[in-house]
């Protein structure tokens, strides 16, 4: 394996794995038995995906047998809308990951007023390297491909009005690519008498909802937080989550993890994120 620093911890694989369980978590006599089950949640990650047995525990592990790769539809389909306030009051910004390069597909969104006609807008392309890491494990063992970074422009919006918008991709065959459909609500005008509510904190980070393990595997109340803001969406306005976003700590998978945990909230409404030092 790459040289690591002295903090990665266990398991130690040369490639961190997205997820893991212990045979018996839901089995109690796996280990008498050698029978068991786990449910375990995959999200679209760019990439195919197989699940693999181990022995001998968290610091020597021991490949068993390796699964078939399970296909996603579409690897590189664009996933995880979050929308953001812009510079001005009449203006939001969405950005999503996708596994398409600017060589591949032209990337956009779909946009306009409810029930309305739906106007197209460009959006710009970013991805970075192992290379631009700052060190381990996220230049080694943390390493994961993030795909291509997106993000267009909704500009002039027309106050306190419902807008409805998709992203997508031109292929250069002609084929679009689509994206879920999503909505938000425009801000009010500057000076308007209305009340706006806004939600803030810090320090989320994220959690599997299959109880599955991670590296940092310290967040499970992430979980009852995203439940809670997605249940009172429709009395949100706008999210500040103000630093500690997900503890990805260099493990890269984390943050496409992270992304598809909170977005039903930030497809909906702004979600404002800053930097933040204990």
């Amino acid at each position: 394996c790459p040289s690591e620093n002295q903090w990665v911890e266990a398991p130690l694989l040369c490639t961190a794995p997205i997820k893991f369980q212990y045979a018996n978590y839901t089995t109690a006599d796996y280990a008498k038995t050698g029978k068991g089950s786990l449910r375990l949640q995959i999200i679209n990650q760019r990439s195919d995906i197989s699940f693999a047995l181990f022995s001998g525990g968290l610091s020597n592990p021991k490949l068993i047998t390796r699964s078939n790769s399970i296909t996603f539809a579409n690897p590189k389909a664009p996933v995880y809308p979050r929308l953001a306030q812009g510079k001005s009051w009449d203006e939001m910004t969405v950005t999503w990951t996708s596994g398409y390069s600017t060589k591949e597909a032209t990337p956009f969104v779909e946009w306009g007023i409810q029930g309305q006609i739906q106007i197209l807008s460009p959006a710009g392309t970013l991805t970075f390297s192992r290379d631009t890491m700052c060190g381990p494990p996220a230049r080694t063992v943390g390493w994961r491909d993030p795909g291509f970074i997106h993000t267009s422009f909704f500009k002039d919006l027309w106050p306190n009005l419902k807008y409805t918008y998709r992203i997508g991709h031109r292929l250069f065959n002609g084929q679009i690519v689509w994206g879920r459909q999503n909505s938000f609500k425009a801000p009010p005008y500057p000076g308007e008498d209305s009340l706006q509510r806004v939600v803030i904190f810090g320090d989320l980070g994220k959690a599997e909802i299959d109880g599955s393990n991670e590296y940092n595997d310290f967040e499970r109340g992430s979980i009852n937080t995203t439940y809670q803001l997605v249940k009172d969406l429709k009395n949100i306005d706008m999210v500040m989550h103000i630093g500690d976003i997900c503890y990805a700590s260099g493990y890269l998978s984390q943050w496409d993890q992270f992304t598809a945990q909170v977005e039903p909230i930030a497809s909906t409404v702004p979600y404002m994120v800053a930097r933040y030092s204990n």
